[in-house]
């Protein structure tokens, strides 16, 4: 599962019908460009070739890093980073809160961190109990961001 922003470049070579799905959460374009004309695009204009390439590489550090996260930390680890993450890409500043700028679930977060909705609703209770996060009506406030990185 991934949030993506404006402009966001869904990485990705589909290699066969229904490769990738999405949902969106409000009014969305989405573009495809056939293997023939991205390549001419590509031709026509190198740097692009870059910057597809920096993005593919993001992406699979993102992934390697979840993988890594997956084997090797617990379920309030897990979720400290993913929070930690969507606050630096999705967060508004408000004072000396990070609030997370997406309406986020407990089912969300669950399948972001391959854990159960009951599990994570343990473990955001009691990030909040000593100040680290804030949790209203699907909206996380990262309220001691230094608390949440000591956690991983």
């Amino acid at each position: 599962m991934r949030f993506c922003r404006p402009r966001d470049l869904l990485n990705g070579i589909a290699l066969h019908e229904y490769a990738f799905s999405a949902v969106s959460m409000g009014a969305s374009t989405v573009s495809f460009i056939d293997k023939a004309k991205a390549t001419e695009l590509v031709k026509r204009h190198p740097k692009l070739e870059l910057e597809i390439e920096h993005r593919f590489a993001q992406d699979g550090q993102l992934l390697l890093q979840r993988m890594a996260d997956l084997a090797y930390e617990n379920v309030e680890e897990r979720l400290a980073h993913i929070l930690l993450s969507l606050g630096q890409r999705h967060g508004v500043q408000e004072g000396k809160a990070l609030r997370i700028d997406l309406p986020l679930s407990q089912q969300d977060l669950a399948d972001m961190i391959g854990s159960s909705r009951q599990t994570v609703s343990l473990e955001l209770r009691k990030l909040a109990g000593p100040g680290l996060i804030r949790e209203e009506r699907c909206q996380i406030t990262i309220l001691n961001e230094q608390g949440l990185r000591n956690l991983g």
